[in-house]
């Protein structure tokens, strides 16, 4: 199998980095591109009454705004520490559904390998998360998916 292009959920988690790590050592040995995404989630407000009614849909925006911001910044970090390692990486920050847009990034680039982490739980909750992100990722994902655990 050639690996040409390997995209990474990147959100600054520890899982996140322990996946990037691994992925630049794969973009190296295999001479890949390594295409980092961050993706802003998607939250809805609330219609109903509740303890986040008060919130306006120009709040939601503007908090959307500075973790575009925020999220922008440190992934230029971690993308021109990658450049300096010797690695062809590009980045991305999108806001949306986190597990599509991690599936529609992947088709679009063509991407030949998904390395993300996945949620440290223990107990009831890890048997629980059936409709965690990676575990979504992996089932609906068109190329081979490792997830870091």
């Amino acid at each position: 199998m050639m690996i040409r292009n390997i995209l990474i959920p990147y959100d600054g988690s520890p899982l996140s980095k322990k996946g990037l790590e691994l992925g630049k050592e794969i973009a190296r040995n295999f001479n890949a591109n390594l295409d980092l995404l961050m993706v802003i989630p998607m939250f809805y407000p609330m219609s109903e009454p509740s303890i986040y009614s008060g919130a306006t849909m120009g709040d939601y925006h503007k908090i959307i705004k500075q973790l575009k911001t925020r999220g922008e910044k440190e992934i230029k970090k971690v993308t021109e520490k990658c450049r300096e390692q010797g690695v062809k990486v590009y980045y991305k920050v999108i806001h949306g559904d986190v597990s599509y847009t991690i599936l529609k990034q992947a088709k679009k680039n063509k991407t030949d390998l998904i390395i993300m982490g996945s949620r440290r739980m223990k107990g009831l909750a890890a048997i629980k998360r059936l409709g965690s992100t990676a575990r979504f990722v992996s089932e609906h994902a068109t190329c081979p998916v490792t997830i870091i655990h």
